[in-house]
C-alpha cells in the first residue's frame, strides 16, 4: 500500500526543500523567520521552535513554578501513576491540524509540547511541518519524547488531539500507543470547577475569566488555521504561519497556567478568603466524587462562615444534608435541607418528604413538603418536567393513601 507521502507526491506535492521560490519574490525560510532549527532523523526532517518560560514567569495572574504538589490533582483526574516526580513527567500537548472535524485525512502540521523542569522552568517545543511529507519524521521524534511514565496534559485532548495523533502513528506505521498513557484533560476538571459560574468553559473563556489574560493581535482564530496552512503550502510565506505558532504557544502556556491554578485550588488552605465561594463549592464536589467525604464536608462548612447568596446557600446546605444523611445523622441533615429548600433547592423538598415519612413517621409533614415541591415546579419554568411532576403526584397519592389507612386504624 502506498504511504501517505507517496500519495501526496502523486498529487503534485513536493518537499519544501525541492520547491523553487516564486519568481521575483524575496522568500525567507520558515525556520529562519520563526528563529527555529531543523531537526533531522532517519525518517526525514522538520522545523522545531523552542522557548523557555522561566520560573516566576507570569501568565495572566498565574505565576509559574518549578515545583508543584500534584497529589490532589492526580486524585481529581483519576490518574494511575502517582509519584513525587510526576510533575516532571507531565507532557502538556496541543495540536494544530488541517481540519477541525478530525476526519481520516486530517493530520497535525504543528504539535506543541511543554514540560516543567525544576531548574529551567517551562520548556515549550513546537514541531512544524514545512510540507506534509515531513509528518513521519515529526511523529518519530514525538514518540521518542514520550516515555512509559509520561502523563499527557491537554485541553480536550482525550477527544481530539491524542486520537488524531494515534491514528497518524498507525498511518505512518510507527510503533507506539498514546491512548495507553495516563491523561489529565484540563477541560473536564475546568467544567467541574467553573461550569456553574461561567456560560462556557472554552479555553478563551477561562483565559479571560480565570487567568485574566488577553491575547495580543498576533493571535489568529482557530477556525482560520487550516486555511492558513494550506495557503503556506502554496506560497511559502512564513509570516501567517508564525501567527499560528504564537496561537499554539499561547494555548499550551495557558494550559500549564490552568494546571498550576487548579493544583493550588485543590491544595489550598480552606480559610483563604481570596478563594471564591463558588470555587470552594466546586472543589468540595470534586472531593465528594473522589469519596473523600470528610474533606468535602470541611470545605462546605468553611463556606457556611461566608456571606452566601441564595444560590450558594441552596447548594452548600443541600450538599451538607447529603453528607449528614450518609452519616445517618438525619436530624442534622434535615436542618440543612430546610435551609436549602428555603433558598430554592428542589431536591431538598424531596429529601425532607422522605425524612418525615421514613424517619419521623410524620405523614402530614411528608405530604406538606411534597406539595411544596410541586408548587416550586409549577412556578419555575426551568424546573418543569412532565416525568417529575407525575412522580411527585404519585408520591402525594401514596402518602395520602397511607395517611388514610393510618386514620382508619386509629378509629
Amino acid at each position: 500500500m502506498d504511504s501517505f507521502a507517496d500519495r501526496l507526491k502523486s498529487l503534485g506535492f513536493k518537499p519544501a526543500s525541492k520547491i523553487e521560490p516564486p519568481m521575483n519574490a524575496e522568500t525567507e525560510s520558515l525556520e529562519s523567520h520563526i528563529k527555529g532549527i531543523l531537526i533531522e532523523n532517519s525518517a526525514g526532517s522538520f522545523v522545531m521552535k523552542e522557548e523557555i518560560y522561566s520560573n516566576q514567569y507570569q501568565h495572566g495572574e498565574i505565576t509559574f513554578s518549578g515545583a508543584i504538589d500534584t497529589e490532589a490533582i492526580h486524585q481529581a483526574g483519576k490518574l494511575r501513576v502517582s509519584s513525587p516526580n510526576s510533575f516532571e513527567n507531565m507532557i502538556f500537548i496541543d495540536t494544530e491540524t488541517t481540519g477541525l472535524s478530525g476526519g481520516a485525512g486530517t493530520f497535525a502540521f504543528l504539535v506543541g509540547v511543554g514540560s516543567f523542569n525544576p531548574l529551567e522552568g517551562f520548556k515549550l517545543q513546537q514541531f512544524i511541518l514545512r510540507d506534509p511529507t515531513e509528518e513521519k519524521a515529526m511523529l518519530l521524534h514525538l514518540t521518542n519524547l514520550v516515555r512509559d511514565d509520561s502523563i499527557f496534559v491537554s485541553f480536550n485532548g482525550k477527544s481530539f488531539d491524542i486520537p488524531l495523533l494515534q491514528n497518524r502513528l498507525i498511518v505512518n506505521r510507527i510503533p507506539g500507543n498514546f491512548r495507553e498513557r495516563d491523561h489529565l484533560d484540563i477541560l473536564h476538571l475546568s467544567r467541574k470547577i467553573w461550569g456553574r459560574q461561567l456560560p462556557s468553559c472554552t479555553l478563551k473563556d477561562l483565559e479571560t475569566n480565570i487567568l485574566h489574560l488577553a491575547r495580543t493581535s498576533e493571535d489568529v482564530p482557530g477556525w482560520m488555521i487550516p486555511d492558513i496552512y494550506f495557503r503556506y503550502l502554496h506560497d511559502h510565506d512564513p509570516a501567517p504561519i508564525a501567527d499560528v505558532i504564537y496561537h499554539n504557544a499561547q494555548d499550551i502556556v495557558s494550559l500549564a497556567a490552568l494546571f498550576i491554578h487548579i493544583t493550588h485550588l485543590l491544595e489550598a488552605d480552606l480559610n483563604q478568603m481570596e478563594i471564591s465561594t463558588d470555587d470552594l463549592i466546586a472543589i468540595s464536589s470534586i472531593y465528594w466524587n473522589l469519596r473523600t467525604f470528610e474533606t468535602a464536608c470541611q470545605i462546605l462548612q468553611s463556606c457556611e462562615k461566608r456571606d452566601l447568596n441564595r444560590s450558594q446557600l441552596a447548594t452548600v446546605h443541600a450538599m451538607l444534608g447529603k453528607y449528614f444523611k450518609q452519616q445517618r445523622l438525619f436530624s442534622e441533615a434535615a436542618d440543612h435541607w430546610q435551609i436549602a429548600a428555603a433558598n430554592g433547592d428542589f431536591s431538598s423538598y424531596i429529601d425532607l418528604a422522605k425524612y418525615f415519612e421514613h424517619e419521623v413517621r410524620d405523614i402530614k409533614s411528608a405530604i406538606h413538603w411534597t406539595n411544596l415541591g410541586q408548587s416550586l415546579i409549577s412556578n419555575n419554568q426551568s424546573l418543569k418536567n412532565a416525568r417529575l411532576e407525575k412522580e411527585l403526584q404519585k408520591r402525594v397519592n401514596r402518602l395520602q393513601a397511607k395517611e388514610g389507612n393510618h386514620v382508619s386504624k386509629e378509629n
